[in-house]
Protein backbone atom coordinates (compact mmCIF):
# COMPACT_ATOMS: atom_id res chain seq x y z
CA UNK A 1 0.00 0.00 0.00
CA UNK A 2 1.47 3.56 -1.26
CA UNK A 3 2.31 5.77 1.89
CA UNK A 4 0.65 9.40 1.76
CA UNK A 5 3.03 12.04 2.53
CA UNK A 6 2.22 15.66 1.85
CA UNK A 7 3.52 19.19 2.31
CA UNK A 8 2.40 22.44 3.44
CA UNK A 9 3.67 23.32 -0.16
CA UNK A 10 1.13 21.20 -2.10
CA UNK A 11 -1.00 23.21 -4.20
CA UNK A 12 -4.14 23.57 -2.90
CA UNK A 13 -3.17 22.40 0.52
CA UNK A 14 -4.70 24.55 3.65
CA UNK A 15 -6.28 25.29 6.97
CA UNK A 16 -3.76 21.98 8.64
CA UNK A 17 -3.59 22.45 12.01
CA UNK A 18 -0.54 23.63 13.99
CA UNK A 19 0.00 21.81 16.74
CA UNK A 20 -1.46 17.73 17.15
CA UNK A 21 -0.91 17.33 21.02
CA UNK A 22 -1.25 19.14 24.17
CA UNK A 23 0.46 19.19 27.54
CA UNK A 24 -0.97 21.83 30.33
CA UNK A 25 2.29 21.85 32.30
CA UNK A 26 5.64 20.23 29.50
CA UNK A 27 7.84 20.59 32.60
CA UNK A 28 5.78 17.27 33.95
CA UNK A 29 6.41 13.62 32.78
CA UNK A 30 3.55 12.55 31.05
CA UNK A 31 1.56 9.53 33.08
CA UNK A 32 -1.33 8.59 30.60
CA UNK A 33 -1.66 9.58 26.80
CA UNK A 34 -5.02 9.63 25.00
CA UNK A 35 -4.58 8.81 21.33
CA UNK A 36 -7.88 9.86 18.79
CA UNK A 37 -7.73 8.19 15.93
CA UNK A 38 -9.64 9.21 12.89
CA UNK A 39 -9.49 8.54 9.18
CA UNK A 40 -9.01 11.87 8.35
CA UNK A 41 -10.53 13.79 5.32
CA UNK A 42 -8.86 14.96 1.75
CA UNK A 43 -8.83 18.71 1.23
CA UNK A 44 -8.87 18.95 -2.26
CA UNK A 45 -9.76 16.51 -5.00
CA UNK A 46 -6.19 15.62 -6.05
CA UNK A 47 -6.13 13.87 -2.40
CA UNK A 48 -9.15 12.53 -1.99
CA UNK A 49 -8.24 10.48 -4.78
CA UNK A 50 -5.17 9.13 -2.77
CA UNK A 51 -7.17 9.05 0.11
CA UNK A 52 -9.69 6.37 -1.45
CA UNK A 53 -6.96 4.44 -2.79
CA UNK A 54 -5.38 4.09 0.03
CA UNK A 55 -8.55 2.75 1.54
CA UNK A 56 -9.41 0.82 -1.29
CA UNK A 57 -5.81 -1.36 -0.41
CA UNK A 58 -7.05 -1.04 3.67
CA UNK A 59 -10.39 -2.91 3.14
CA UNK A 60 -9.46 -5.35 1.02
CA UNK A 61 -9.22 -8.81 1.91
CA UNK A 62 -6.69 -9.97 -0.65
CA UNK A 63 -3.47 -8.48 -1.62
CA UNK A 64 -4.35 -6.42 -5.16
CA UNK A 65 -2.26 -4.60 -8.00
CA UNK A 66 -2.36 -0.73 -7.14
CA UNK A 67 -3.63 -0.42 -10.25
CA UNK A 68 -6.87 -1.78 -9.25
CA UNK A 69 -7.08 0.52 -6.34
CA UNK A 70 -6.47 3.29 -8.35
CA UNK A 71 -9.16 2.16 -10.67
CA UNK A 72 -11.81 2.03 -8.27
CA UNK A 73 -10.59 5.00 -6.40
CA UNK A 74 -11.09 7.14 -10.30
CA UNK A 75 -14.29 5.43 -10.23
CA UNK A 76 -15.62 6.83 -7.07
CA UNK A 77 -14.09 10.59 -7.90
CA UNK A 78 -17.10 10.57 -10.36
CA UNK A 79 -19.46 10.87 -7.65
CA UNK A 80 -20.75 14.23 -7.64
CA UNK A 81 -21.29 14.33 -4.23
CA UNK A 82 -17.47 13.99 -3.24
CA UNK A 83 -16.62 17.02 -5.03
CA UNK A 84 -19.26 18.44 -3.01
CA UNK A 85 -17.83 17.93 0.03
CA UNK A 86 -14.42 19.37 -1.17
CA UNK A 87 -15.85 22.91 -2.35
CA UNK A 88 -18.29 23.04 0.72
CA UNK A 89 -14.87 22.12 2.80
CA UNK A 90 -13.42 25.47 2.09
CA UNK A 91 -16.14 26.83 4.10
CA UNK A 92 -16.29 24.61 6.96
CA UNK A 93 -13.86 24.15 10.09
CA UNK A 94 -10.84 21.80 8.86
CA UNK A 95 -11.21 18.00 10.62
CA UNK A 96 -7.48 18.75 12.25
CA UNK A 97 -9.10 21.76 13.86
CA UNK A 98 -12.17 20.39 15.58
CA UNK A 99 -10.00 17.13 17.11
CA UNK A 100 -7.03 19.56 18.49
CA UNK A 101 -9.94 21.99 20.05
CA UNK A 102 -11.65 18.35 21.36
CA UNK A 103 -7.96 17.20 22.63
CA UNK A 104 -7.26 20.16 24.59
CA UNK A 105 -10.91 20.05 26.09
CA UNK A 106 -10.92 16.84 27.19
CA UNK A 107 -7.17 16.96 28.57
CA UNK A 108 -8.37 19.65 31.15
CA UNK A 109 -11.24 17.47 31.73
CA UNK A 110 -9.01 14.43 32.23
CA UNK A 111 -6.84 15.80 34.91
CA UNK A 112 -9.86 17.28 36.80
CA UNK A 113 -12.08 13.88 36.37
CA UNK A 114 -9.36 10.87 37.74
CA UNK A 115 -5.60 13.48 38.41
CA UNK A 116 -4.48 10.35 40.02
CA UNK A 117 -3.45 8.67 36.82
CA UNK A 118 -2.13 11.99 35.14
CA UNK A 119 -0.60 14.24 33.91
CA UNK A 120 -2.25 13.71 30.60
CA UNK A 121 -1.81 14.27 27.13
CA UNK A 122 -3.84 13.74 24.42
CA UNK A 123 -3.00 13.52 20.71
CA UNK A 124 -4.78 12.97 17.58
CA UNK A 125 -3.65 10.61 14.95
CA UNK A 126 -5.01 10.36 11.18
CA UNK A 127 -4.54 8.06 8.29
CA UNK A 128 -4.60 10.76 6.22
CA UNK A 129 -3.16 13.75 7.41
CA UNK A 130 0.22 15.98 7.15
CA UNK A 131 2.53 13.83 8.84
CA UNK A 132 2.50 10.11 7.79
CA UNK A 133 0.49 7.39 10.12
CA UNK A 134 3.58 5.73 10.95
CA UNK A 135 5.50 8.29 11.46
CA UNK A 136 3.27 10.23 13.79
CA UNK A 137 2.78 7.47 16.14
CA UNK A 138 6.92 7.83 16.49
CA UNK A 139 6.22 11.25 17.42
CA UNK A 140 3.46 10.15 19.91
CA UNK A 141 6.13 7.94 21.63
CA UNK A 142 8.87 9.73 21.75
CA UNK A 143 6.73 11.83 24.45
CA UNK A 144 7.62 8.47 26.65
CA UNK A 145 4.25 8.54 28.66
CA UNK A 146 3.88 5.80 30.40
CA UNK A 147 0.44 4.44 29.20
CA UNK A 148 -1.42 4.78 26.24
CA UNK A 149 -4.93 4.66 25.21
CA UNK A 150 -6.15 4.68 21.11
CA UNK A 151 -9.50 5.62 21.21
CA UNK A 152 -11.29 5.88 17.47
CA UNK A 153 -13.56 9.11 17.15
CA UNK A 154 -15.98 6.49 15.65
CA UNK A 155 -18.45 5.60 18.77
CA UNK A 156 -19.78 2.09 16.62
CA UNK A 157 -17.43 -0.67 16.15
CA UNK A 158 -16.84 -1.27 12.07
CA UNK A 159 -14.44 -2.80 10.20
CA UNK A 160 -13.89 -0.09 7.71
CA UNK A 161 -13.40 2.33 10.15
CA UNK A 162 -12.71 1.32 13.74
CA UNK A 163 -11.28 -2.07 13.03
CA UNK A 164 -8.69 -0.91 10.41
CA UNK A 165 -7.41 2.16 12.63
CA UNK A 166 -6.62 -0.11 15.36
CA UNK A 167 -5.27 -2.80 13.02
CA UNK A 168 -3.06 -0.07 11.56
CA UNK A 169 -1.43 1.17 14.81
CA UNK A 170 -1.10 -2.73 16.37
CA UNK A 171 1.22 -3.83 13.34
CA UNK A 172 3.56 -0.10 14.47
CA UNK A 173 3.32 -1.22 17.69
CA UNK A 174 4.30 -4.57 17.15
CA UNK A 175 7.25 -4.01 14.55
CA UNK A 176 8.75 -1.37 16.69
CA UNK A 177 8.78 -3.02 20.22
CA UNK A 178 8.45 -6.36 22.20
CA UNK A 179 6.61 -7.58 24.67
CA UNK A 180 7.49 -7.54 28.49
CA UNK A 181 8.20 -10.78 30.03
CA UNK A 182 6.20 -10.95 33.90
CA UNK A 183 6.91 -14.44 35.57
CA UNK A 184 6.99 -17.22 32.50
CA UNK A 185 4.35 -15.20 29.74
CA UNK A 186 4.40 -12.49 27.41
CA UNK A 187 2.68 -9.56 28.59
CA UNK A 188 1.36 -8.34 24.66
CA UNK A 189 -0.13 -5.17 26.07
CA UNK A 190 3.00 -4.26 27.84
CA UNK A 191 6.19 -2.92 25.50
CA UNK A 192 9.27 -1.82 25.49
CA UNK A 193 11.12 -0.17 22.49
CA UNK A 194 13.51 -1.84 20.29
CA UNK A 195 16.94 -0.97 21.21
CA UNK A 196 15.71 1.59 24.45
CA UNK A 197 14.94 0.99 28.26
CA UNK A 198 11.23 2.89 27.17
CA UNK A 199 8.60 0.77 28.20
CA UNK A 200 4.93 1.26 28.52
CA UNK A 201 1.49 -0.18 28.46
CA UNK A 202 -0.89 0.13 25.59
CA UNK A 203 -4.70 0.11 25.51
CA UNK A 204 -7.63 0.50 23.42
CA UNK A 205 -11.24 1.79 23.80
CA UNK A 206 -12.04 -0.15 20.79
CA UNK A 207 -16.23 1.21 20.62
CA UNK A 208 -18.28 3.39 23.26
CA UNK A 209 -21.93 3.10 21.58
CA UNK A 210 -22.48 1.25 24.86
CA UNK A 211 -22.08 4.13 27.08
CA UNK A 212 -24.87 6.48 28.43
CA UNK A 213 -22.48 9.63 26.65
CA UNK A 214 -23.92 9.40 22.62
CA UNK A 215 -27.50 9.42 23.74
CA UNK A 216 -26.88 12.32 26.51
CA UNK A 217 -24.85 14.13 23.61
CA UNK A 218 -28.02 13.90 20.85
CA UNK A 219 -30.64 13.63 22.70
CA UNK A 220 -29.53 16.85 24.29
CA UNK A 221 -29.51 18.24 20.86
CA UNK A 222 -32.96 16.86 19.68
CA UNK A 223 -34.33 18.37 22.70
CA UNK A 224 -33.53 22.17 21.31
CA UNK A 225 -35.76 21.27 18.78
CA UNK A 226 -38.45 18.58 20.33
CA UNK A 227 -41.74 21.11 20.89
CA UNK A 228 -41.45 21.45 16.88
CA UNK A 229 -40.97 18.10 15.56
CA UNK A 230 -43.32 15.36 14.92
CA UNK A 231 -40.54 12.48 14.55
CA UNK A 232 -36.88 11.83 13.73
CA UNK A 233 -34.77 9.94 11.66
CA UNK A 234 -31.74 8.63 12.53
CA UNK A 235 -29.49 8.62 9.73
CA UNK A 236 -26.38 5.42 9.54
CA UNK A 237 -23.59 4.94 6.58
CA UNK A 238 -24.71 2.32 4.80
CA UNK A 239 -22.00 -0.12 6.09
CA UNK A 240 -24.26 -0.49 9.42
CA UNK A 241 -27.09 -1.39 7.29
CA UNK A 242 -26.58 -5.18 7.67
CA UNK A 243 -25.42 -5.35 11.07
CA UNK A 244 -27.18 -2.48 12.47
CA UNK A 245 -27.94 -4.15 15.78
CA UNK A 246 -25.43 -1.16 17.65
CA UNK A 247 -26.75 1.97 16.32
CA UNK A 248 -30.44 0.70 16.91
CA UNK A 249 -29.67 0.28 20.34
CA UNK A 250 -28.20 3.99 20.59
CA UNK A 251 -31.14 5.35 19.00
CA UNK A 252 -33.50 3.48 21.50
CA UNK A 253 -31.56 4.96 24.55
CA UNK A 254 -31.68 8.33 22.81
CA UNK A 255 -35.51 8.43 22.33
CA UNK A 256 -36.08 7.00 25.84
CA UNK A 257 -33.80 9.74 27.66
CA UNK A 258 -36.66 11.72 25.39
CA UNK A 259 -39.53 10.04 27.12
CA UNK A 260 -40.35 8.41 23.90
CA UNK A 261 -42.71 11.27 23.35
CA UNK A 262 -42.17 11.07 19.21
CA UNK A 263 -42.05 8.58 16.99
CA UNK A 264 -38.78 7.35 15.44
CA UNK A 265 -37.00 5.49 12.49
CA UNK A 266 -32.93 4.18 11.73
CA UNK A 267 -32.31 4.73 7.51
CA UNK A 268 -29.23 4.24 5.89
CA UNK A 269 -27.02 6.96 3.35
CA UNK A 270 -24.00 6.04 0.81
CA UNK A 271 -21.11 8.08 2.62
CA UNK A 272 -18.98 10.24 0.68
CA UNK A 273 -16.24 7.98 0.05
CA UNK A 274 -18.45 5.31 -0.84
CA UNK A 275 -20.17 4.44 -4.53
CA UNK A 276 -23.66 5.91 -4.45
CA UNK A 277 -26.08 3.31 -4.11
CA UNK A 278 -29.73 2.69 -3.96
CA UNK A 279 -29.51 1.96 0.14
CA UNK A 280 -32.30 -0.02 2.04
CA UNK A 281 -34.50 1.82 3.62
CA UNK A 282 -32.75 5.18 2.90
CA UNK A 283 -32.83 8.15 5.24
CA UNK A 284 -35.21 10.33 2.08
CA UNK A 285 -37.77 7.13 2.34
CA UNK A 286 -38.22 6.95 6.09
CA UNK A 287 -38.84 10.50 6.10
CA UNK A 288 -41.53 9.78 3.23
CA UNK A 289 -43.04 7.23 5.64
CA UNK A 290 -43.18 10.04 7.96
CA UNK A 291 -45.15 12.03 4.74
CA UNK A 292 -48.12 9.73 4.82
CA UNK A 293 -49.16 10.12 7.68
CA UNK A 294 -48.89 14.22 7.53
CA UNK A 295 -47.43 16.24 4.32
CA UNK A 296 -46.09 19.07 6.62
CA UNK A 297 -44.64 16.70 9.05
CA UNK A 298 -41.29 18.13 10.67
CA UNK A 299 -38.60 15.36 11.11
CA UNK A 300 -35.36 15.53 12.54
CA UNK A 301 -32.67 14.18 10.95
CA UNK A 302 -29.99 12.66 13.07
CA UNK A 303 -26.25 11.36 12.58
CA UNK A 304 -26.12 9.18 15.21
CA UNK A 305 -23.07 7.65 14.40
CA UNK A 306 -21.35 10.71 14.07
CA UNK A 307 -19.71 13.36 16.78
CA UNK A 308 -17.32 15.44 14.97
CA UNK A 309 -18.57 17.80 11.68
CA UNK A 310 -17.18 15.35 8.70
CA UNK A 311 -18.21 15.70 5.16
CA UNK A 312 -21.18 13.63 5.54
CA UNK A 313 -22.47 16.04 8.02
CA UNK A 314 -22.52 19.26 6.81
CA UNK A 315 -22.97 17.67 3.11
CA UNK A 316 -23.94 14.43 2.24
CA UNK A 317 -26.57 14.28 4.37
CA UNK A 318 -28.19 17.79 3.93
CA UNK A 319 -27.84 17.06 0.07
CA UNK A 320 -29.87 13.93 0.05
CA UNK A 321 -32.69 15.83 2.15
CA UNK A 322 -32.93 19.38 0.85
CA UNK A 323 -35.91 18.08 -1.86
CA UNK A 324 -37.42 17.36 1.35
CA UNK A 325 -40.02 20.16 2.85
CA UNK A 326 -39.35 20.30 6.95
CA UNK A 327 -36.69 18.04 6.92
CA UNK A 328 -34.09 19.52 9.71
CA UNK A 329 -30.67 18.00 9.96
CA UNK A 330 -29.27 18.13 13.26
CA UNK A 331 -25.13 18.88 13.03
CA UNK A 332 -22.86 17.30 15.91
CA UNK A 333 -21.40 19.58 18.29
CA UNK A 334 -17.96 19.56 18.43
CA UNK A 335 -18.22 22.47 21.48
CA UNK A 336 -20.88 19.95 23.34
CA UNK A 337 -19.30 19.29 27.47
CA UNK A 338 -21.30 16.36 27.36
CA UNK A 339 -19.14 15.09 24.74
CA UNK A 340 -16.07 16.07 26.48
CA UNK A 341 -17.24 14.51 29.75
CA UNK A 342 -18.96 11.85 28.22
CA UNK A 343 -14.72 10.82 26.62
CA UNK A 344 -13.37 11.40 29.93
CA UNK A 345 -16.01 8.92 31.89
CA UNK A 346 -14.76 6.57 29.37
CA UNK A 347 -11.03 6.99 29.73
CA UNK A 348 -11.49 6.96 33.48
CA UNK A 349 -13.49 3.45 33.07
CA UNK A 350 -10.84 1.96 31.25
CA UNK A 351 -8.19 2.98 34.03
CA UNK A 352 -10.26 1.53 36.92
CA UNK A 353 -10.05 -1.40 35.27
CA UNK A 354 -13.69 -1.52 34.07
CA UNK A 355 -12.74 -3.16 30.28
CA UNK A 356 -14.91 -4.29 27.62
CA UNK A 357 -13.21 -7.73 26.38
CA UNK A 358 -15.53 -8.43 23.70
CA UNK A 359 -13.10 -7.48 21.27
CA UNK A 360 -11.99 -10.21 20.23
CA UNK A 361 -15.88 -11.26 19.37
CA UNK A 362 -16.24 -8.04 17.16
CA UNK A 363 -13.17 -8.39 14.92
CA UNK A 364 -12.86 -10.00 11.88
CA UNK A 365 -10.63 -13.57 12.46
CA UNK A 366 -8.07 -12.32 9.67
CA UNK A 367 -7.22 -9.37 12.03
CA UNK A 368 -8.04 -10.88 15.10
CA UNK A 369 -4.19 -11.96 15.58
CA UNK A 370 -3.36 -8.27 14.68
CA UNK A 371 -4.93 -6.81 17.52
CA UNK A 372 -3.27 -8.98 20.33
CA UNK A 373 -1.34 -6.09 21.89
CA UNK A 374 -5.24 -4.96 23.06
CA UNK A 375 -6.57 -7.76 23.87
CA UNK A 376 -4.48 -8.69 26.75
Amino acid sequence: MDKMIFSRNSTNVFRIATRSHFSTDPSRSTQTELVLLHAGQPWNEFHAREFLKNQSALNSRFRMPNFVHSTIANAKMANNTLKGCIAAYKDSPSIETQVDKLAGRIEESLETVIPEHGPFRVSRLFQFDETPFAQKLHEIKSHRSHRYIFMPLYPHYSTSNSENLLVETAKLIEQTSSPLVRGNRNVAGSRIEQNSDYSYDVHAVWRWDNHSILADYWSTKIKEFLPKLDGVVFAAPRTFSCNYGSVYSTCERTMSQLGDVIPWRLGFYSSWDSFDLPVWNGVGTQIQKFKKTSEAARIAVVPITDVIETFDTFYTIPKKVEHLKNALVLRPDIESDKLVHGISEIVKNLLLGRKDRQLEVMATPRNLANLNVFLD
